[in-house]
């Protein structure tokens, strides 16, 4: 099935995806939250997503780092995804992506993407087409150590309390969000990250 995800400038199309293996690890229960609302656990799916395409956080430049959750009890459902450069060809972009779920247990995956303008729709396939969109893991440092604060920062601003949880995490060059989502569903609030990468910006 064909995905799209939009940003501002380009739209990526998955054309073709590529189940590479069911990581080896000993099963536990499922997930509770977001992939990184704990220290360190974004950073370290992010390194087994990049090791599994060869390349690692000194080489790879990004156009987007993602982590969702979907609460759904007793099937909850965790992904994290990562689009980057193909370290294959500089030409090209691929989306390493993870999911876990009752039925789909650590399931790691490949798609290649086409990139193409987002008013125009023509097809951009060079690396000079597309390189002022991307960013490196140096870039996404600060941010991706502080998202444990801006989880506690956002569920605490939604005013959900414990019907509130960290549905969404996204970062792009052009823009940082977090959102959180009800418990009951029909309900979310999203959150940009301040441009110090400190805290979220809560909407006067």
């Amino acid at each position: 099935m064909n995905r799209k995800v939009v940003s501002e400038d380009v739209l990526f199309c998955l054309f073709a995806r590529f189940v590479l293996r069911t990581l080896n690890i000993s099963f536990c229960g499922l997930h509770e939250d977001i992939i990184g609302d704990q220290p360190g656990e974004l950073q370290a799916k992010i390194n087994e997503l990049l090791d599994q395409a060869g390349t690692d956080s000194t080489k790879v430049e990004f156009a987007e780092i993602s982590s969702s959750f979907l609460y759904s009890p007793g099937d909850n459902t965790a992904n994290v995804h990562v689009q980057i450069i193909s370290p294959d060809d500089k030409n090209k972009m691929v989306q390493y992506s993870w999911s876990d779920m009752k039925d789909r247990r650590n399931m790691c995956e490949k798609f290649d993407l086409t990139v193409s303008t987002f008013l125009d729709n023509d097809v951009v396939d060079s690396y000079d087409g597309y390189k002022e969109m991307l960013f490196t893991y140096d870039d996404a440092r600060k941010y991706l150590n502080n998202l444990p604060t801006y989880c506690k920062e956002a569920l605490e601003a939604s005013g959900y309390k414990d019907n509130g949880y960290i549905d969404n995490f996204t970062m792009s060059n052009k823009q940082i969000i977090i959102s959180v989502k009800h418990k009951d569903g029909g309900f979310h609030k999203t959150y940009n990250i301040s441009k110090d990468g400190e805290h979220i910006v809560i909407p006067e």
